[in-house]
């Protein structure tokens, strides 16, 4: 668990003898009062677009390939599944979360929760049960 310094706060998991290729990750990101809901961030696809596949060729980066397999909306959640190969490492399989809890304090403000779970490709079907266990039960 570590916290950063704009406040954010993460918990990482990495399988050991992965080679840190296997790893689920929760970060807490405290939002301004105006986003009530998932919706002020725009539906399941434009947060597909704008936040959860990469933007490689705006960052200058070349030869980066991403595909979105679904982007659903369930249990005031955002679901994504998705993969990404990028050069010189192997492809990867995604699982995201999106979601809005009420602030620590009970007061204004929420915190969008987001929960990845990602494994290389080439293994995610022996992992794929496990991160259908995690990612299930968030409620």
């Amino acid at each position: 668990e570590q916290t950063l310094p704009d406040r954010r706060k993460i918990i990482l998991y990495i399988k050991p003898d992965s080679n840190q290729k296997t790893l689920v990750f929760l970060a807490y990101t405290p939002v301004r009062d105006d986003f009530t809901s998932l919706s002020s961030f725009g539906s399941v696809d434009e947060v597909a677009e704008a936040t959860i596949l990469p933007k490689a060729e705006l960052a200058g980066i070349e030869g980066v390939e991403s595909r979105m397999i679904s982007a659903t909306s369930k249990k005031q959640s955002y679901l994504f599944d998705y993969v990404q190969k990028v050069p010189s490492q192997p492809e990867t399989h995604f699982r995201t979360i999106f979601t809005l809890a009420s602030g620590a304090t009970g007061g204004a403000g929420n915190v969008l929760v987001t929960i990845t779970a990602q494994a290389p490709e080439a293994e995610y079907s022996s992992i794929k049960p496990v991160f259908d266990q995690i990612l299930d039960s968030y409620k």
